[in-house]
């Protein structure tokens, strides 16, 4: 069950460029919230069409008309056109008017000049991933986001995140391309490191979905134990047990069969090693103190 806005929030009318997942999802939860919709724009008229359909909304045929009538304008487009469309409308942009983005690479240095039009600035990254317009709009709720921006992008910011039930961290401009990397090593490598599965599946004549299917069990209590104790203390496997003469025959196997996974299979196996050297060393400096 989302939360309904205070009441200082609720006179807000928020605009929307960009009609994709991450702004479909925000504009179906900004309703449900009781936010006030002034108008969508996007470039995919066919898409505006049906999420107008949909949500029943106000669409704009220009992107100026949306600015116009908005106090929150949200630039989900993609995270290269953001500074570009801000360009395009930012002198028909009201002072006071909150100008928000959902890239978790960069920070409210997208809007730049913003402080000297007397405009507010937040930047609102979704710590989720979103696979369809349906999925985003499950998921949003209840995710934390990474925030940045001046104080009144700010209060807004933390506004909505509660109506969303979710939880916000303050990550200031200059580390979120750090903060955007932890995210891909949490996420995306994990994609990268299934499609190395399911191809090592192919060579034991297993599909895909099949490999998917066996190793779903594993997957899900290894994330289970590593959100629980951590990733060092919930390692198991050969390097864990020093097993040198395992990590030789993968290699030699992968050498012969899918030598494009091999240099993956060496980083991450030097940095398992790195992992418990250090973790080791935290011990003793632990028993030393002691």
């Amino acid at each position: 069950m989302l939360q309904k806005i205070p009441e200082r929030m609720k006179g807000k009318a928020i605009g929307f460029f960009g009609a994709g997942r991450v702004g479909g999802a925000l504009l179906f939860h900004c309703l449900r919230s009781g936010y006030r919709i002034s108008g969508i724009y996007d470039v995919n008229q066919r898409r505006l069409r049906n999420i107008a359909r949909k949500l029943k909304v106000r669409t704009a045929r220009k992107p100026e008309e949306v600015v116009l009538e908005s106090d929150v304008l949200f630039f989900t487009v993609p995270d290269r056109e953001i500074t570009r469309v801000y360009q395009q409308v930012k002198s028909k942009i009201r002072p006071g008017t909150v100008l928000v983005h959902c890239a978790g690479a960069f920070g409210s240095e997208l809007f730049a000049g913003a402080e000297e039009l007397g405009l507010e600035t937040l930047a609102l990254h979704p710590v989720q991933t979103f696979v369809s317009d349906e999925q985003a709009v499950r998921s949003l709720p209840g995710s934390y986001f990474a925030l940045d921006g001046s104080a009144a992008g700010l209060r807004f910011g933390r506004s909505l995140v509660r109506a969303l039930r979710g939880r916000g961290v303050v990550i200031k401009g200059e580390y979120r391309p750090l903060y955007h990397a932890l995210c891909v090593f949490s996420s995306n490598f994990l994609n990268a490191l299934f499609y190395a599965a399911e191809q090592i599946g192919r060579k034991i004549d297993l599909a895909p979905a099949d490999t998917r299917r066996i190793l779903k069990p594993l997957a899900r209590v290894t994330l289970e134990n590593i959100l629980n104790y951590g990733a060092c203390a919930s390692l198991t496997g050969p390097v864990r047990r020093a097993d040198e003469r395992t990590i030789r025959i993968h290699l030699r196997m992968l050498k012969r069969h899918l030598p494009e996974a091999v240099p993956v299979y060496r980083t991450l196996t030097s940095w398992l090693r790195q992992m418990l050297r250090a973790e080791e060393e935290k011990r003793r400096g632990e028993k030393k103190e002691g």
